[in-house]
């Protein structure tokens, strides 16, 4: 049976002010957790709220979707919906924001949808992936998270089985803001090290750009 992170299933903050939003904008400025195409995989919220993507994961090389499908050619209409998302013209960021995505504002989107499997639980997701991507800092540690943003609001796990007969993935959620942002460990990866990060694409939306659809 196909059992999904429990980030996937929750139900998600849908206000971003207050606190939440100076958490938001202090992690996503902390250059030092994020790689260099971190502003790309920002930039790409307001398409993910178009399609109703409530959460993505973004791992080093690529930002997954939330939703499961059984077959990649189930996936192919979310992802052609994706690509016609990427093309339309997205909200003017944030005054916090506006800096770090200077050089993607009024431009088209720079990377492409696709479809691919999912480690965790073999289900298909609509994906932007590209081998020279890099969304994290390299080899992201929760050590570095912590020295750079504190401790996080809650440390809870989730497992998640297969339809495979292999080993379930056990995650280590690391939440901040509110459940807003979550950095992930995997224990198919060398412990302490960073799998992914989870992030609410309504609420950083929001945030991150005026108006935040």
């Amino acid at each position: 049976m196909l059992v999904l992170p429990l980030v996937f299933g929750l139900a998600l903050p849908t206000a971003g002010r207050g606190d939440q939003a100076s958490d938001v904008v202090k992690i996503l400025s902390t250059r030092t957790l994020w790689g260099k195409d971190f502003p790309a995989a920002l930039s790409s919220l307001p398409h993910w709220n178009r399609i109703d993507e409530r959460t993505v994961a973004l791992f080093p090389d690529r930002i997954l979707g939330a939703t499961p499908f059984r077959t990649a050619e189930a996936a192919q209409p979310t992802r052609v919906a994706l690509s016609q998302a990427l093309s339309q013209t997205r909200p003017s960021p944030a005054p916090a924001f506006v800096e770090l995505l200077r050089g993607l504002t009024g431009r088209p989107f720079p990377f492409q949808s696709d479809v691919v499997q999912s480690v965790d639980d073999d289900s298909y997701r609509v994906a932007i992936t590209d081998s020279n991507l890099q969304f994290l800092a390299p080899r992201l540690t929760v050590k570095q998270v912590e020295t750079g943003i504190g401790r996080p609001e809650a440390v809870t796990t989730q497992v998640i089985q297969s339809e495979r007969d292999r080993r379930p993935v056990a995650l280590t959620l690391h939440s901040y803001a509110n459940g807003a942002i979550i950095f992930a460990e995997s224990d198919w990866m060398p412990p302490g090290l960073i799998d992914r990060v989870i992030l609410n694409v309504p609420v950083v939306s929001a945030i991150v750009f005026r108006g935040g659809q």
